[in-house]
């Protein structure tokens, strides 16, 4: 008896949560006046990815139910969920459902970053509310950016397929629920919504290895065209080297083996200065990018992450594990855009550039050539623009 009641109690949220949805939507008809928009992006920032696929979708509408630490964008729909007492509990079980009943009366479509959905109290890695999206005729775009799909299981069998470590690999250090049965039973499910409701997938084939059946297209970045700047003028007659490492997770960006190589090279007798921030805003990691002759990223990933771009466009030479021949969605090259770098290459790599600056001027000039290539924002938004517009164009609806 004491079971059904626990049961019933979990299951009271969820009731609440659909029940706003269909309020809401029932009650925002078409044409009470507020403004149509394109596609819903949102509905969390996550690495500056909703307002970068924001800023390349006309008429969009960015939603943020979760304030980020780090930064401090615009968005048309933001909600503070932190508010303590009834009023907070009453706002983070209506406000999500309530906003996209709104906004699906409003959108052609929905663009969800990472996994997180409007319906918060649905353990079902949001099928529940892709479900309802696709039965009232809106789309659904699903962009992963790593842990959200990324298989435990898949990329420890990945890792011994390829005979490296992986993110995955040290993971559980961080955080032993992410390498868990149950974590990667949700990853499960979370690829089985998509697959079955959602009308384009972004994601990464090898570093997010995951259980999605269906073809996806590779993760885009979308950097400044007016951000690659000429830096030369750093490594002209610098007295000291300039080292930095700004990792978003620590053990997982490969930490340890940072402080150890510099700890090592440091021993040896050689000066450089060293400069590492974890926890700070966003823009402060930018200011120090501008300064930064060489930066160490992360050593675990086979894709350079929002951050690696950063450095590469600052003009940086960057240390960094990512790897065109570990994952098929990089953009293969001709010379290496940047020192590809695994865990216990560190120390070795980094001695050799403090000891040949010009090499690591070299890697800083191709490194901000390869975001011209492949990362600036107007192309990558004219692939963003394409791709949406495929799926408008298929709509046998058409504006609903």
């Amino acid at each position: 008896m004491l079971r059904y009641l626990h049961q019933a109690r979990a299951a009271l949220p969820q009731f609440a949560q659909k029940a706003a949805l269909h309020a809401s939507y029932a009650w925002h008809r078409r044409g009470r006046g507020d403004a149509q928009v394109s596609w819903v992006v949102g509905p969390q920032e996550v690495a500056t990815m909703v307002r970068q696929l924001a800023d390349q979708i006309p008429d969009s509408h960015t939603v943020n139910l979760v304030r980020h630490p780090f930064y401090s964008f615009a968005y048309d729909t933001e909600v503070d969920m932190g508010i303590g007492g009834i009023r907070g509990r009453l706002r983070r079980l209506y406000a999500g459902p309530w906003i996209m009943g709104r906004l699906a009366r409003r959108a052609r479509g929905f663009v969800y970053v990472s996994r997180t959905g409007f319906l918060s109290r649905l353990d079902d890695s949001r099928a529940y509310e892709f479900g309802f999206l696709k039965r009232k005729g809106v789309h659904v775009v699903c962009v992963f950016t790593g842990t959200d799909i990324r298989s435990p299981k898949l990329m420890k069998e990945l890792e011994a397929t390829l005979g490296r470590p992986n993110v995955s690999t040290y993971q559980g250090f961080a955080d032993r629920a992410t390498v868990s049965a149950e974590f990667d039973e949700t990853t499960r499910r979370a690829a089985q919504a998509a697959d079955r409701h959602a009308d384009l997938i972004f994601s990464m084939r090898n570093d997010q290895r995951s259980y999605l059946t269906r073809p996806t297209l590779p993760f885009l970045y979308f950097y400044p065209d007016d951000g690659v700047q000429d830096t030369s003028a750093k490594f002209s007659s610098p007295v000291r080297l300039r080292v930095l490492h700004a990792p978003s997770s620590p053990i997982i960006k490969g930490t340890q083996v940072v402080r150890a190589a510099v700890q090592a090279l440091r021993d040896e007798g050689r000066e450089f200065d060293y400069e590492e921030l974890i926890d700070v805003p966003h823009e402060r990691v930018v200011a120090a990018l501008r300064d930064a002759h060489i930066v160490l990223n992360q050593f675990y990933a086979f894709v350079p992450g929002v951050f690696g771009v950063e450095a590469l466009a600052a003009g940086c030479a960057v240390l960094q594990s990512a790897d065109p021949s570990a994952e098929p969605d990089l953009p293969e090259w001709d010379e290496p855009a940047w020192f590809v770098t695994q865990a216990h290459e560190v120390t070795a790599h980094l001695r050799t550039l403090l000891d040949d600056p010009a090499l690591a001027e070299r890697y800083a000039r191709l490194g901000q050539q390869w975001v011209r290539d492949h990362a600036l924002a107007s192309d990558s938004g004219r692939i963003l623009r394409e791709q949406l517009s495929r799926v408008l164009a298929d709509d046998p609806h058409g504006t609903r």
